[in-house]
């Protein structure tokens, strides 16, 4: 009898139309772009505050871009489309309901031209257009939540605060997927500048340490003497002439027996005679043997070539012992006792 009911139920005409919706189909998502600004989705939303909104939407990275319509027609809708193509180039797909100004033969013929495809959800059905009815939502809910300003004002405040936030999907914000950057906000001013932390304490440290220092102008060509290294010399300074500058704070100088070595300008001075021409012509020359004779940078210009110099052999003759000698004593406990 129950299958009996049933089959008469089954096919009963008036019963099958006012019968309720089958049970919703399995859930098939749109497949997920392999860049930005491949796919958009379009749509109307308004009147809302007594204004008609045009919506796009990336669905690579969730950005939106929204218009104020003074009217739904197609010649308004190729305008705005035009505006933000202008700004991000042309797509490769745009999803949209069956609406009157994107089924219109001036928008077929617009994408035609352009090259891009234009594909239409399922009529009446705008879970097919999920992610413009979507955005037509957060949009809808965030500007009832900002209180002051005009449309336009909470237009774009909405916009700039929904850019910069990380969505729930993609875990980023719409700009760094768009525009693989952060959008500079007020929040970011929470967070630690570290370029600037450190040329802050550089210039600190700078600030103190120029305090004590001195400014030396040291120019090419220049007589000076250089700091001497030299182990177990006697002299200090050494006589020479600055042949180039390589670097802000250091210098080659060629010395008066034809090497060069490299100082910093801390340990340089000027020289206010010549050391070849005057009575220390002598005393230069005595010295020359007490060089460090182990920093030496050849240099050589098509004009003259440097000759190599080579390390004298007895050069651990002339080094003097740094300490004098210790002269030992055996204990006094050993003298009964014969050592070897």
């Amino acid at each position: 009898m129950d299958n009996d009911l049933e089959l008469t139920v089954v096919n009963c005409y008036s019963c099958q139309e006012n019968r309720k919706l089958p049970a919703e189909a399995p859930l098939h998502p749109w497949e997920y772009p392999s860049h930005p600004w491949s796919r958009i989705h379009i749509d109307f939303a308004g009147p809302f505050m007594n204004k008609l909104f045009l919506i796009m939407i990336d669905a690579y990275s969730k950005w939106i871009d929204i218009h104020v319509m003074n009217s739904a027609t197609s010649e308004a809708t190729i305008a705005k489309l035009q505006h933000t193509f202008a700004t991000h180039g042309l797509c490769d797909l745009i999803i949209s309901d069956n609406g009157a100004a994107f089924t219109s033969k001036e928008l077929a013929d617009y994408v035609k031209s352009n090259r891009i495809e234009h594909r239409t959800s399922a009529p009446w059905h705008p879970a097919s257009n999920g992610c413009a009815e979507r955005a037509v939502q957060s949009f809808k809910e965030g500007m009832k939540k900002i209180k002051e300003g005009t449309v336009q004002e909470k237009l774009n405040r909405f916009l700039f605060n929904y850019r910069v936030t990380p969505q729930t999907t993609t875990g980023l914000a719409p700009s760094e997927l768009l525009m693989k950057r952060k959008l500079k906000s007020r929040l970011c001013l929470v967070f630690p500048n570290i370029e600037k932390r450190v040329k802050e304490r550089q210039q600190k440290q700078k600030h103190y340490h120029d305090k004590k220092s001195v400014n030396r102008q040291i120019n090419v060509g220049q007589g000076v003497f250089a700091r001497n290294f030299a182990i177990c010399s006697k002299i200090k300074w050494i006589p020479g002439e600055v042949i180039k500058q390589s670097g802000p704070l250091s210098f080659h100088i060629k010395l008066p027996d034809g090497r060069v070595i490299r100082r910093h300008t801390d340990h340089i001075r000027v020289r206010n005679f010549d050391c070849t021409k005057n009575e220390n012509e002598e005393k230069c020359d005595n010295d020359s043997e007490l060089f460090e004779p182990e920093i030496t940078i050849p240099i050589s210009t098509p004009e003259t070539e440097q000759p190599q110099i080579e390390k004298p052999s007895n050069l651990t003759e002339q080094i003097e012992p740094r300490y004098p000698k210790r002269t030992r004593r055996k204990p006094l406990h050993f003298k009964d006792f014969v050592l070897n």
